[in-house]
């Protein structure tokens, strides 16, 4: 009973923080490449969990599951890309609705990759979340292109693949290891985005490298420093709690978000995001529970 009121204390804890990130990504990016303030967060962010892995090397592990390591970093790695550009050129809470519909494809990829049978409750619940979607990406609410839908949507689906691996990654590794892995990914794949020519695919998604002023390094250092302990938190959560608890009680974190963004001049929602928001929250937590 008291590691589950860690867990959730983790998870709150974890979403404040995550709001707080997601302020430092408002500010910064009207000047910066979002695809910038991702490689920073993870380089900083890497550089201050390999000195905490040096000072306080972790305890013997199992290991040998470097691929599902691997996989781990890539797929968290770039739905991290997708939701930093959604947080540049959407409402802050808008973007943590898309991420936060990862139980919704949690549930889906196991139907379709683990021929799972699931009750009526998960594809109410699937069908329900996927509605919200629909309803948060009105265009004519956000101005959402085609491309940021598509982003939007994968800012979810690859926190899903990534959260796949966190259980058994937790019962090899340590917390901060699975954590280096995001971040060591996180900090290669946003210079890939540098080899194509902005002019040839004109998004946020690749533009050119911007160097920062002095505040803005001492903004990007917070950044680093706060979404680093937020993964920490976040991974921590899920490896001690129960997942389905875990995960209904971090979408405190979209309104969280909703609220901050206002705070930094976001439009306050209309009635139809309000209500998708309401739905993928409600299809997030009938995915989990209904799930063994």
């Amino acid at each position: 009973m008291r590691q589950e009121s860690e867990a959730i204390l983790s998870i709150l804890f974890a979403g404040f923080l995550f709001t707080l990130m997601g302020m430092f990504v408002k500010v910064l990016t009207p000047n910066l490449p979002a695809m910038e303030i991702v490689f920073a967060r993870n380089f900083f962010g890497l550089i201050w969990v390999m000195v905490a892995l040096w000072f306080n090397p972790p305890k013997m592990q199992q290991g040998g599951k470097p691929f599902v390591l691997l996989f781990r970093g890539f797929a968290g790695g770039s739905a991290m890309m997708a939701y930093f550009y959604n947080m540049s050129v959407m409402p802050l809470g808008t973007a943590f609705a898309f991420s936060a519909t990862s139980p919704i494809f949690l549930a889906l990829l196991g139907v379709i990759f683990t021929h799972q049978k699931v009750s009526l409750k998960v594809w109410i619940a699937i069908f329900i979340g996927f509605f919200g979607i629909l309803l948060i990406s009105n265009p004519t609410s956000i101005s959402l292109s085609f491309s940021g839908l598509i982003l939007g949507i994968y800012s979810g689906l690859g926190a899903a693949l990534a959260y796949l691996s966190i259980a058994k990654l937790s019962k090899a590794y340590d917390t901060r290891v699975i954590i280096a892995s995001l971040m060591l990914s996180g900090s290669i794949l946003p210079l890939f985005t540098q080899l194509i020519p902005y002019e040839i695919y004109p998004i946020a998604l690749f533009e050119r490298f911007v160097m920062p002023t002095l505040w803005e390094w001492i903004l990007i250092l917070g950044l680093g420093v706060v979404s680093t302990y937020a993964q920490i938190y976040l991974t921590k959560a899920y490896s001690m709690g129960n997942p389905p608890i875990i995960g209904a009680m971090s979408y405190m974190t979209i309104f969280m978000a909703t609220f901050a963004g206002i705070l930094l001049g976001d439009k306050v929602p209309n009635i139809f995001v309000v209500i998708g928001m309401l739905l993928i929250v409600l299809g997030g937590s009938l995915a989990a529970f209904g799930k063994k």
